[in-house]
Parts: C-alpha cells; structure tokens; sequence
C-alpha cells in the first residue's frame, strides 16, 4: 500500500538566475527571459509587425492494416497489417513502384493514435494536421506562437527547436502549444500497441520540429506592418438557448466551464486582416475513441470558419481571411464534446462521435470567434512584451516516474538517483516553463499542461456552470468535493489584471492534468493506478498533488514581477 504524499508548497527554484541587481525581483529572482530588457531584445520601439504561416505536419510514413474483428484497435493475433512500407503500395497494387522504406520487413511501421487507449493505429488521413505559427516583432523583441495539432510536445523537444532555429530569423523566443487533438500521432509515448510499450516514433518528432522551424521561418518571412488589432471574446453560455451544453461539458464535479471564447485579429493598413488567434478550452475528441482517421477533429472546422466563413444549408457567412491560428486554453476537468448534443442553425442534431458533430461544433465555435471579432475592441499601437521562467515540478506519479525511467516517456528526469527504486516519498523532478505575453490590453499566460478552469477562474459558487442543464455538483456522485475547502479568489485569470487575459494551456509541454489540491484524491490501496471513487480519473494523469500548488506560486511570483517592473 502507498500513502497519499503531504501536501507541500515547494519553494520555487529558478534553472537560471542571471539577473542584474538592479533588475532583480524579490529574493533576486527575475525570469529567465525578459524582452524587452534582455540583451538581445532592447527595446519595443516602433510599430507592431506580424506574420503567419501553416506548415502540414501529417504523417507521411505508415503502413496500413486491416481490422479483421471490426473493433478499431489492433491486435496481433486477430489482425493483420499490409507489410508495404511508407507509400502503403503492395506489389500487387496499380502503380506499385517497388519496395520502398519498410517493406517486406515483418514490422508493423504503425502511427498510433494518442489521446484513448492503447493500439489504434491511423488507417488514414482525413484532414491535415499543422504548425501553424504568428510571429510578433516590435522594435528590438520578436515572439513566434506556434500551435501544433498534437496531443502534446514535451518540453524537450521545444529546447530542441528553439536551439536548432537559425539565428538570422532574430527571435528572441518561441512559445509552443499544442491543440491536444486525440486524433493524431503519439508524441508522448503513452499510447503505443499496449500499455508500456511507447508509441513515440522519434523520426516523426523529428520531422515536426523541423516543420515547426521552417514554419517560423515563413512567418517572419510574412511580417507585415500591423494598423489595428482587434480583440474580442463571446461567453457561450449566452450564445445558445441551450448555453455550455451546445459546445461542451465539464465531466468532473465542480462544473466549472471556460467562460470565454476568445480572439484577436491583426489588421493591416488596407482593412485586410492578416491573422488571427483564437483561444477556448476543450478537448479535440469529438470523434471518439473508435475513429482511426488522422485529424484535428473540431478544431480543423472552428479555424476553416474564422478564415473562409461558415456555410449551412440556411445560410452562409463570410470568415476574416488571413491564417488562423488556434490555441488551447483551459481543458482539464475535463472540457470534452462527448457526451453532449450539438444543435445546428439548420435544426440538425449531433450527439454520435462523427465528423459531422466535429463539423458542427467548429463552425459554431467558429462563429462565435467572428461575433467576438464583430464586437470588439481596437487596440491601437499596442506595446510587446513577453517573458519566460522555467521551474521544476516533482513527478510524485509513481506510474509516470516508472515510464519516465524506462524510456515510454521520452523524458529527462532531474535530482534523483536513476539507480534507486521509485520512492514516491522523493519523487524525481521535471524542468518546465511559463510565459507570458503582453500586447497592449490583451495578456497571456502559459500554463504546461491541462489546467482545471477553476484554478484560472473560479465559479466554486456555480457562477461558470453555463447552462441550466448542468448542476455544479451531481446530486449523485459518491464522493462529491468538499467546496468548503476550495480556495478563495483572486484566480489566475483575475490576478494577470488584464482587459483580456487569456490562459494557453498544454504551452510549452504536457505535463497532464492540473488539479486543485483541495480534491486531489487518489485510491487509498493504489493510488495513480487505480482511479478513486467519484471523479477522480484526472488524478492518474497527473503530475500529482504539488504540481497546481507549485504552478500557481509560479505564476504569482511571474505576473507580481511583473506587474511590479
């Protein structure tokens, strides 16, 4: 039997300390990029610029296979996969070219399919998967966002990029986030052929980080003179009769539900917008867990809408033009499309995981993208700004440290003896990061992995449930949370003291879900193998009970350094 680890408020500890005195916040921190202000990035003087592009980043490389018992997943002894390598051509096959990368070869070159369960390789691409990044460039300081159709990238693999990036580009820094869509490659490692076995193909990773660079590459290659910036956001629980229940659902008791679907729109000097970014909370997973067909499910639809409009069968509507780009925000809890009924303009109904629902939920959550943009506020010359602190988190998850260790985690741990055995009373470290990003009134916090809404906005006295469908807490669950014990305000949100404050989750890393430690609770006899009675799978997935302490301390000693320059 494993006890439940004390709650303890690690003191945070800074990788890098390199601050001048007189820069220095309180106890000599300071973060471990500050533009501008560092070196590299004096100044923001002069006019915003942006730039933005979209690079696929599908797979190219897998074989296919045939689901001789029809239930989605592979199996050895029930199914067989076509041994014809990359271009999935057989001998046989019109056009066949000859043999071609890993063919004849007796080895299934499988992608697998990250976000459910173990072995569900792809059988195909439905729609393409992408880097799409903005580049902000003001005076001396240049940021590039990018947005990955990935369930998740390891921090690892953003030092990669960032290293590798030419430095004729001149950007002083990178932020990664991925939209966390369950139907695409395994980028993490968790969900491979079966449990243990890792389905992260290095090679593939490979090929995203060079698409993600050649991205950046096109995107200040874009720069373009910004006029105006408008910003906006709409609350969908006032954008249906039906509010929240129309686009999503909270699966875990409190239900506390992302409040806002946000955006901002970068105008040029002729009135033609030149991109946008959009930010909204919920998991990609409309398709469901059967679906073996590559795709970056609702988000796909809601960015196809902001750029080229909507189209129903009752009306049509005209979109922004430019490169959306979308990226994730609050979706622990968790934020999810299953299990709810999508009502559309033309009076359809989506309730089964199909396309169609994932269609459907895009351009709705499209539109409401648009009505913000309509609704709006100017900005007018705003200032850049951004900053970035890594930190370390303890991986108290003794699942997690036990994958880590064994290589299904791709994944470096810190401050521990690689040797010894998993000691959930001295649990290993992960280095991590948070950014944030100011443009005039608009403000954005990273967060490294899936954060619960309320940690950012509150709504513990049922003000964020959304809609008169859902209770803040079912009458029903067994072990519902004690909300006497949940923290008081101010949230994350409240404390960033923005106009419009945006949090970017799964930025950066994955780090899985973050959960406020008042209802972290895990099985007594297993914990983070076997769920706890209630709602309590999050905690599985989780780095564990330090990690929303920790991240919150983070972002208070980050937003009160800065707030405090």
């Amino acid at each position: 039997m494993h006890t439940t680890l004390p709650l303890l408020l690690a003191a945070l500890t800074a990788c890098k300390d390199d601050a001048p005195p007189d820069d220095s916040g309180p106890e000599g921190w300071r973060p471990d990029t500050v533009c501008p202000g560092d070196p590299s990035c004096p100044d923001n003087d002069g006019p915003l610029r942006v730039g933005a592009a979209a690079v696929p980043i599908s797979p190219t490389c897998f074989e296919q296979w045939v689901d001789q018992d029809g239930n989605n997943r592979y199996g050895s002894a029930a199914d067989a996969f076509l041994d014809c390598g990359c271009d999935q051509l057989c001998p046989d096959d019109a056009g066949y070219p000859g043999p071609d990368e890993g063919e004849g070869d007796d080895t299934f070159q499988a992608t697998w399919m990250a976000g459910f369960s173990n072995g569900r390789p792809a059988q195909g691409v439905h729609d393409e998967l992408w880097a799409r990044t903005l580049v902000l460039d003001q005076g001396g300081s240049r940021i590039a966002i990018v947005s990955l159709d990935l369930v998740g990238f390891f921090f690892g693999d953003v030092e990669a990029i960032r290293a590798d990036l030419d430095p004729a580009l001149e950007v002083d820094h990178v932020l990664i986030s991925s939209t966390h869509t369950h139907e695409g490659p395994d980028t993490m490692g968790l969900w491979g052929p079966r449990v243990g076995s890792s389905g992260y193909q290095e090679s593939y990773v490979a090929e995203v980080r060079e698409d993600v660079a050649a991205s950046i590459a096109q995107a200040v290659g874009a720069l373009t003179e910004v006029d105006h910036v408008v910003v906006g956001a709409v609350d969908p629980a006032g954008a249906h009769e039906r509010g929240q229940a129309n686009v999503q659902r909270d699966s875990r008791d409190p239900v506390v539900i992302v409040d806002a679907v946000n955006v901002a729109a970068f105008y040029d000097g002729g009135g033609d917008v030149i991109a946008s970014l959009v930010n909204w909370g919920s998991h990609p997973e409309t398709l469901s867990s059967d679906n073996t067909l590559i795709s970056a499910d609702f988000v796909h639809y809601l960015r196809e809408t902001v750029e080229s409009g909507a189209r129903w069968d009752s009306y049509e509507r005209e979109g922004l033009g430019g490169v959306c780009v979308y990226v994730q925000g609050m979706v622990g809890g968790m934020m999810t499309p299953l299990g709810i009924t999508v009502h559309d303009p033309d009076g359809n109904e989506w309730s089964a995981a199909s396309f169609e629902k994932a269609e459907a939920l895009g351009q709705i959550v499209g539109e409401m993208a648009l009505d913000a943009v309509e609704a709006g506020e100017t900005l007018q010359d705003p200032a850049l700004s951004f900053a970035a602190a890594r930190f370390q988190l303890p991986v108290q998850n003794i699942a997690f440290e036990a994958m880590f260790r064994i290589g299904v985690l791709p994944r470096d741990l810190e401050n521990f003896d690689p040797d010894g055995p998993v000691d959930p009373d001295d649990p290993p470290e992960v280095v991590t990061e948070m950014d944030h990003i100011a443009l005039g009134d608009l403000a954005m916090l990273s967060i490294p992995g899936e954060l619960l809404p309320e940690i950012g906005i509150g709504g513990y006295d049922g003000s964020k449930v959304g809609t008169d469908l859902y209770t803040l807490v079912d009458p029903n669950n067994p072990n519902p949370p004690d909300l006497d014990a949940a923290p008081e305000g101010p949230y994350l949100r409240e404390r960033m003291d923005s106009p419009h404050a945006w949090i970017i989750g799964l930025a950066n890393d994955e780090l899985g879900y973050i959960i406020p430690a008042y209802d972290f609770i895990t099985d007594p006899d297993n914990p983070y193998l076997v769920e706890a009675e209630g709602d309590h799978y999050e905690e599985t997935n989780s780095l564990g009970p330090q990690t929303e302490p920790v991240i919150t301390a983070q972002a208070i000693t980050l937003l009160e350094w800065l707030q405090g320059r």
